[in-house]
């Protein structure tokens, strides 16, 4: 572990289209999952159904939603600030990690898709750590590795 980067963090709260608007922050290749009442699914790019929750990731940020009522909330972290966006209040910094990724291929494992969006039913993820005045926040996906 290495010295910490200053992180970003922002609130906001839209549409799904207004929130799609913000992607572009993230960088490319986009990574995203959703969740509802009885399915994860992980898939490429922009999600096509915005379900109750989920996230949206690549190499420079996070977007992660949940939805409340006929809106949907959601926390974008980034690597770099965002112009026109107050930030949230506190010292961000950020920890880059990697973490292994259940092997999908195991017999006890049941996921709703059979292989990571980069094609693979293993792999890696590499992670940002965000710090709030030293401490750990949140967990945050960046991409997927072979």
């Amino acid at each position: 572990m290495g010295e910490r980067e200053k992180g970003y963090v922002y609130a906001l709260k839209g549409s799904p289209e207004a929130l799609t608007d913000r992607a572009a922050a993230l960088g490319e290749p986009l990574v995203h999952w959703t969740v509802d009442g009885a399915r994860f699914l992980m898939g490429a790019g922009v999600p096509a159904d915005w379900k109750e929750q989920g996230a949206l990731f690549g190499p420079q940020g996070e977007l992660r939603w949940w939805r409340e009522g006929e809106q949907h909330r959601a926390l974008l972290l980034t690597d770099h600030p965002i112009e026109g966006l107050r930030p949230v209040a506190g010292e961000w910094t950020v920890d880059l990690q990697e973490v292994d990724l259940q092997d999908l291929a195991e017999p006890r494992v049941k996921p709703n898709f059979e292989r990571y969006p980069h094609g693979l039913t293993k792999g890696r993820l590499e992670i940002r750590v965000y710090y709030r005045d030293g401490t750990p926040v949140f967990i945050s996906p960046r991409r997927l590795k072979e």
